[in-house]
């Protein structure tokens, strides 16, 4: 048997037990009519025309960078490679293992080679194609004998109206098998599938929707792109919860999703035409609706998604999140400077609020009546950032639009550029736009004028750029260009303020149009907590806690996720979950840390009862016995500690009584 040769079909069936419906015995009877000689030893594609490939599918391949770039550090270290196929099966894109890159190049798998299960017989990039779903194809399962190396785990990217426009794909040496590697090429593919739905055009609504308002920002949230109040464009994860196939295009969104025009920039209720409850949020272009049924708006701050957007800014345009107090020094003395015409460089830890804060400086300063243009730098693949920063002429390269593009830096005209995770951007683009922003210029591809710009510039980064630039990772000339005036913006942990912002955001984000308030005892365990993922997992953590829990609520410390509730101890000095004996009439003066031996409560049978059938004296010892933790004391009592709490707070107004 030659290295070509595919291995015999019958073995493979008997393996699977010929089992009709297993997609390799499909795709292997598939196989078994062409001849695979003359595609033995495919050369790849000439550099120039891999380029004009790349060109062609250049939006989906921005929209796929944050994947592939952090697909690809993740399974480097287990000796794989990430890879982005068109719908044909040509491989655009690499990343992961210098190592096993080289290694799947003596079989051609690498960039400008078609993978289509007709010239490479069967194999994940092929196969999932073929049959429009994930698939994993692992060593001897491959038709093709020199492909049996490889272990391979793929998943189609869609679009708004369920066409394939590419896959995604994982693969290894097949001495390896990682099962978890066709999971997380289904979640990135999903992710992908959704970015381009995110940035479809700007006319279009977008109607998102999920079971749980937790899920509205995660890969899994479902996504219509809503004209004219039809439904032209969905993903899959829409469909599945519908329960419909894609003939819900065309139809109006009424007739699946009664509810959804109330919904707005916070999660409003809707239901399914078969009763299903859902929560959901509206969206036009790239920023949200203001709800229609709220008077204080809103906005939807789900920050800093990958990829570039631009919202501009007007009267009716929605408050800005809270910028917290001890930031309004930095606030102002950065407007000093970019009203006069200086570079800010925003520095701080992911998610601490550096979107936030440049938000706040465009709708002060002097840029307010432009746009406000973000660009995430680490997502710009390289081979299209010209392009994607310039713009083109009509025509300028194959796959170009014919009526060219304006590029990013012009779109900030007389606006605000904002230059998201600058440290992120490779040392070989950081010559482009350091001319860019020295000149104030651009050249549009195929074109022989130069355009000039003005805007104002601000930049962020989590990295130290003064440690890159010693280590030659950054140039310096770029650092000292954006640095005019620098601002470090703390972590939520180091905030003294942290608690009013709390609050203040509580209630921003829905906590006063549902009447909710957050108990002291829910305030000291998020001002405890240390945030890692700073204002976004607290924007997340608020507005879970806003519309889970029923409007009117009292959000205590029960309410919250269990890793940010200090762990039940049988002493609790001064905690909010002690309560001091003179509140309980226990005797003036006890103190339950006073050195006595502590003795675990004994159990309370209450079994079908309420705390109201329990005597009062029952209640009190039980509370003693539990040194006053009110957590062993509600265990004691099988009660939730809510319901110890409430009934504490009637019996203390009761025995308070009105004055005579």
């Amino acid at each position: 048997m030659t290295s070509t040769t595919p291995h015999t079909a019958q073995a493979l069936a008997d393996k699977l037990n010929a089992q009709a419906s297993n997609p390799i015995l499909r795709s292997w009877k598939r196989c078994t009519s062409i001849d695979y000689a003359l595609h033995a030893d495919p050369d790849p594609m000439l550099r120039a025309d891999l380029t004009a490939r790349r060109e062609q599918h250049a939006h989906m391949l921005q929209m796929a960078e944050p994947e592939i770039q952090t697909l690809g550090s993740l399974v480097a270290s287990a000796q794989s490679v990430v890879l982005l196929a068109d719908a044909t099966g040509v491989i655009l894109q690499a990343a992961g293992s210098a190592a096993f890159l080289q290694k799947a190049e003596q079989v051609a798998l690498q960039p400008g080679v078609s993978w289509a299960e007709s010239l490479r017989g069967t194999n994940a990039i092929g196969t999932a194609l073929f049959d429009a779903d994930s698939v994993s194809v692992h060593g001897r399962e491959h038709f093709l004998e020199r492909n049996k190396i490889l272990s391979c785990h793929a998943a189609p990217i869609f679009s708004a109206v369920g066409e394939i426009i590419g896959v995604l794909d994982i693969s290894s040496e097949a001495t390896t098998l990682h099962a978890y590697a066709l999971g997380l090429a289904q979640m990135c593919a999903r992710q992908i599938s959704n970015r381009l739905l995110d940035h479809a055009d700007g006319r279009l609504h977008r109607l998102v929707f999920q079971r749980q308002p937790s899920l509205l920002d995660s890969s899994e949230r479902a996504i219509l792109l809503v004209e004219d109040d039809r439904v032209v464009g969905a993903n899959a994860i829409a469909l599945q919860l519908l329960q419909a196939d894609w003939n819900v295009l065309g139809s109006p969104v009424q007739r699946w999703l009664d509810g959804w025009k109330q919904a707005g920039v916070t999660p409003q209720a809707m239901r399914s035409c078969t009763g299903t409850p859902f929560v959901g949020t509206l969206h036009t272009g790239k920023s949200a609706l203001p709800s229609a049924a709220k008077t204080t708006e809103s906005i939807d701050l789900v920050a800093e998604r990958h990829g570039s957007k631009s919202r501009i800014p007007s009267s009716k345009n929605p408050p800005l999140p809270t910028l917290a107090s001890e930031l309004q020094a930095s606030l102002k003395q950065s407007l000093s400077a970019i009203n006069a015409g200086m570079a800010i460089l925003l520095q701080g830890e992911t998610g601490a609020g550096k979107e936030i804060f440049a938000r706040h400086l465009h709708a002060q300063s002097q840029w307010r009546q432009g746009p406000f243009v973000a660009i995430n730098c680490a997502a710009l693949p390289e081979s299209l950032v010209e392009a994607e920063l310039f713009g083109y002429e009509g025509g300028a390269f194959t796959g170009a639009r014919r009526e060219g593009s304006r590029g990013r830096l012009r779109e900030a005209q007389g606006g605000l550029l904002f230059l998201d995770e600058i440290g992120d951007m490779p040392i070989m683009l950081q010559t482009r736009l350091l001319r860019a922003l020295q000149e104030r210029e651009v050249q549009p591809l195929g074109s022989d004028k130069r355009i000039p710009v003005d805007f104002g510039l601000v930049s962020a980064t989590n990295h130290d750029l003064a440690v890159m630039v010693e280590n030659a990772s950054f140039r310096a000339d770029l650092f000292y260009r954006l640095q005019d005036f620098s601002v470090h913006l703390p972590p939520l942990r180091q905030r003294h303020s942290l608690r009013d912002f709390l609050c203040q955001e509580f209630q921003r984000l829905g906590g006063r149009d549902r009447s909710m308030t957050l108990a002291d005892t829910a305030l000291d365990c998020l001002q405890a907590y240390p945030w890692p993922g700073n204002y976004r997992q607290l924007n997340s953590l608020l507005r879970q806690l806003i519309y889970l829990q029923p409007e009117g609520s009292l959000i205590t410390g029960d309410e919250l996720p269990a890793q940010l509730r200090p762990p039940d101890r049988p002493h609790l000095p001064m905690s909010d979950f002690s309560v001091p004996p003179s509140l309980l009439g226990t005797g003036p003066g006890a103190d339950p840390y006073s050195g006595h031996t502590y003795h675990p409560p004994s159990r309370v049978d209450v079994t079908g009862s309420t705390l109201r059938d329990v005597n009062d004296l029952t209640i009190e010892r039980v509370i003693a016995e539990s040194n006053h933790n009110l957590s062993l004391a509600a265990r004691s009592l099988g009660v939730h500690r809510s319901t110890l709490y409430r009934y504490l707070e009637r019996s203390v107004a009761k025995r308070s009584g009105p004055k005579a």
